[in-house]
Parts: C-alpha cells; sequence; structure tokens
C-alpha cells in the first residue's frame, strides 16, 4: 500500500492492509488530513475501514473498481455529512 499526503488529502494506493491500520490512524490524527482519496485502493481491510469510518473524513476520490466502491459508499455514508 502506498499512503500519501498532498494539500491535506491522503491518497491511498493499492491494498490497505491490516498492518496499515496503525500508520492510517497515525497520519489521520497528525498529519492535517482533511479529506481521503481512495480512487487507487484495490483492497481495505477491516481495520481500516474502521479507521476511516472513525475519522469521518470526506472521500475525494472512490475506488475505480465498482464493487469495492459500492461497498465502501455504504460503510462510509455519514448521516448529515
Amino acid at each position: 500500500m502506498t499512503m500519501a499526503i498532498q494539500d491535506g488529502t491522503l491518497a491511498c494506493a493499492g491494498a490497505l492492509t491490516v498492518e496499515e491500520a496503525e500508520t492510517l490512524l497515525q497520519m489521520i490524527q497528525t498529519d492535517g488530513v482533511v479529506a481521503v482519496d481512495l480512487a487507487g485502493c484495490e483492497q481495505v481491510h477491516a481495520a481500516c475501514l474502521q479507521v476511516l469510518m472513525a475519522a469521518r473524513l470526506p472521500i475525494a476520490g472512490w475506488p475505480l473498481n465498482n464493487e469495492l466502491a459500492r461497498w465502501l459508499r455504504a460503510a462510509l455514508h455519514f448521516q448529515g455529512a
């Protein structure tokens, strides 16, 4: 998995694995992340999904894989957001 921050947006590419959940959390909490771009994601482990759900950040881009995008849109739909 590749994670990089540009202009406050955390761009993720590849597979977000369980090993990256803590790094994902730390980046969101300490690096001024205001949005997440998941367009390059191919897989998202449940631990990383939980981090994203708790962070409640806007999603700047959804995965190109329609099935994964649908699943993530449903999981990351925030009431009133």
